[in-house]
């Protein structure tokens, strides 16, 4: 015979009192969306949420890129060349969150106090535009603290690095950072762009690379080269083997890098990436079966192919339901909802769920059986 946990009770009473008092105050479940708007009367850089910061500046790049220029709040703890950070802003009374690299150097930073995140427009994007029009004339955002470990290996190897698009923007950071601080490990960057119109940051790069024998920039235009290849790779770097490979890009384009780099015999331990976008499904076939899922709430449900799995995510747009979410990377965990029944697998973890109710990351999660979701 089970026996009653009095003190889980009083914990589970208290918490249902926490959330009733928030909602009754507010439209949040946490009782700081009442208090912070009172703090911040007398603080006016405190955030529950983040680090109060100022965008001043919206500089173009290209026709698709800006960057915006931004002063963090004094809390802020700073970063590592290569890693990304959250920023939010109010929409319309919605808070929109993304996820960005920052694209300027930790030297910088700690000259002028100001930080920089190169931004690409996406297609049908709603944020990214946004963005660039909501900070043309300065505004305040929130800033978390700096994520990630896709930052300049510890060893002293020389590296490669592999950039597409977008993905130049660690790489800008680490480069200038190298500069500043005298870093003399050989470096040689493949930056592939769509034509010479989207050849971003061609004067800086050049510029660092005159000025440090070590680091040498080789811009890569798709329209006359192609996409990656073994040819260039021998072409470009033929001592790639003695090297630590980074890639920076498109989901394709990594996955292409990858493929060529290791069947040329490059160890996985040399090989370093970071997505710009979901990473691509990679889970065990045999284990996954056609399924359904449900979502509870919305009253439809999705077919999740075994031979072709979607997050959950993706099946929840496909029925027309709008759930939220953020970085779609599993970063944000905006898109947590609950699992009521079923087993999930996370492609960012590589962890299988139990059968029973948990919390579940909607853009990294597929089925593994027939699920249901509180959505």
């Amino acid at each position: 015979m089970s026996q009653s946990n009095p003190r889980g009770q009083s914990t589970s009473t208290l918490a249902r009192t926490h959330k009733w008092l928030a909602q009754s105050l507010t439209q949040e479940n946490q009782i700081s969306a009442y208090f912070e708007p009172l703090i911040q009367m007398v603080a006016p850089g405190w955030s529950t949420d983040g680090t109060r910061s100022k965008v001043i500046q919206v500089r173009s790049e290209t026709a698709d890129v800006y960057t915006l220029v931004i002063r963090p709040g004094k809390s802020w703890k700073g970063f590592k060349a290569g890693q990304h950070l959250q920023i939010s802003a109010e929409q319309n009374g919605t808070r929109q969150t993304r996820f960005f690299s920052v694209s300027s150097s930790p030297a910088y930073f700690k000259r002028t106090g100001l930080i920089e995140m190169s931004i690409r427009v996406q297609q049908d994007g709603k944020v990214t535009p946004w963005l660039r029009e909501a900070f043309a004339s300065g505004g305040i955002c929130l800033l978390s603290e700096a994520q990630g470990d896709f930052t300049m290996p510890s060893t002293n190897k020389p590296v490669l690095m592999v950039a597409g698009g977008s993905g130049i923007t660690p790489f800008r950071s680490m480069l200038n950072q190298m500069a500043a601080t005298g870093d003399s490990r050989p470096v040689h960057l493949l930056f592939y762009v769509r034509d010479e119109a989207n050849a971003l940051f061609r004067e800086e790069f050049e510029a660092i690379a005159a000025q440090h024998s070590n680091i040498k920039v080789t811009y890569m235009n798709g329209a006359e080269v192609g996409p990656f290849s073994s040819e260039h790779l021998k072409t470009h770097c033929p001592e790639f083997m003695e090297h630590k490979i980074m890639i920076c890009g498109p989901t394709p384009m990594i996955q292409l890098v990858r493929d060529v780099v290791s069947s040329e015999g490059v160890a996985n331990d040399d090989i370093m990436f970071e997505y710009f976008g979901a990473a691509p499904i990679e889970l065990d076939r045999s284990n996954v079966k056609d399924s359904y899922v449900s979502f509870e709430r919305g009253g439809v449900s999705a077919f999740s192919n075994a031979d072709k799995p979607e997050s959950l995510l993706e099946l929840a747009e496909s029925q027309g339901l709008k759930p939220q979410f953020g970085c779609r990377i599993g970063v944000c965990h905006q898109c947590k909802c609950t699992k009521k029944s079923g087993v999930v697998y996370n492609t960012l973890t590589g962890q299988y769920s139990d059968t029973g109710e948990e919390e579940v990351q909607l853009c990294v999660t597929v089925a593994v059986n027939d699920v249901v979701l509180d959505i």
